[in-house]
C-alpha cells in the first residue's frame, strides 16, 4: 500500500516544490547559524516505532518546524498544533483570538531558543482531540554544507495513521480490525478507509522529501 501526502496549501507543482528548498553557497554559510539533525517520534508507536530524522537550520521559526514534521510525518494540516516542554511550563503555537489565550505566536520565536544542543527535547501536540504527541530531540549540531539544502528529510520509519482515527490506540484498533477479515469491526473500518488493508511499515522516504519541501515554503500560509 503507498500512502499519499497531501498537500494542504496548492496543487504546487513538482518544478515549483524543487524550487523551494535553499541551496546553501559560501556567502550564506557566513550568515547561517547551526544546522540540528533531530529526530521526531510519534509517542506511543511500536512494532514499528513511527519516526522522522531530518536536518534543519537552528534559525528557523516554530510555524516552519510544524511544516517540516507536518510533511515528513504525512500529516494533512487539518487540525491545530503546538509545542511545549514535558512541563508543560509554555505553549507555542497559533494563538487564539479570544483575548484569554496564553498560546505564544510560533511564528515569532526561533526554535534555537528551546533547541540548540544535543539532547535537548520539546513535545509536538497535533490535533487537541486526537493528540498525537510527537517527542523531538536533538541528535547532533552540525555546521551548514555548503551547496546542501535545508531543510532535509533523512529518513523515517512507519506509516502516518491516518487523521481523525481516534488517537494512537484508535490507530491500532483500526489496523487490528482492517487487517482481520474475522473482525466485527472490519467491515466498517475498510469501508471508511477505502482498503482492505494497511501496511504499518509503508514510508516513502522521496515521497515524503517532496512534501517537505513543498510545505516547508508554504509554512505561513499553514497558519
Amino acid at each position: 500500500m503507498s500512502i499519499r501526502y497531501t498537500d494542504p496549501t496548492s496543487r504546487s507543482t513538482s518544478k515549483e516544490a524543487a524550487s523551494i528548498y535553499h541551496k546553501t553557497s559560501i556567502i550564506d554559510l557566513l550568515n547561517m547559524s547551526n544546522i540540528l539533525q533531530l529526530k521526531v517520534t510519534l509517542q506511543g508507536s511500536s512494532n514499528p516505532p513511527i519516526w522522522r530524522q531530518v536536518l534543519v537550520s537552528d534559525d528557523i521559526d516554530f510555524q516552519q518546524l510544524h511544516a517540516i514534521i507536518q510533511g515528513a510525518m504525512g500529516w494533512y494540516n487539518a487540525h491545530l498544533h503546538s509545542f511545549t516542554d514535558r512541563w508543560r511550563s509554555f505553549d507555542i503555537g497559533i494563538p487564539f483570538d479570544d483575548g484569554f489565550s496564553t498560546t505564544t505566536d510560533g511564528r515569532t520565536i526561533r526554535i534555537s531558543e528551546y533547541l540548540a544542543a544535543k539532547g535537548d527535547q520539546l513535545l509536538y501536540e497535533y490535533d487537541f482531540g486526537d493528540s498525537w504527541v510527537h517527542l523531538i530531540k536533538v541528535q547532533k549540531v552540525l555546521a551548514p554544507q555548503a551547496g546542501q539544502s535545508y531543510p532535509q528529510l533523512l529518513k523515517g520509519k512507519g506509516a502516518c495513521p491516518p487523521e481523525n482515527c481516534g488517537g494512537i490506540w484508535g490507530y491500532y484498533d483500526l489496523v487490528e480490525a482492517i487487517n482481520d477479515p474475522k473482525h466485527e469491526s472490519h467491515e466498517e473500518m475498510t469501508e471508511w478507509m477505502g482498503i482492505d488493508h494497511w501496511d504499518v511499515h509503508a514510508f516513502d522516504l522521496k515521497e515524503a522529501q517532496q512534501w517537505v519541501s513543498r510545505i516547508f515554503g508554504k509554512a505561513k500560509q499553514l497558519y
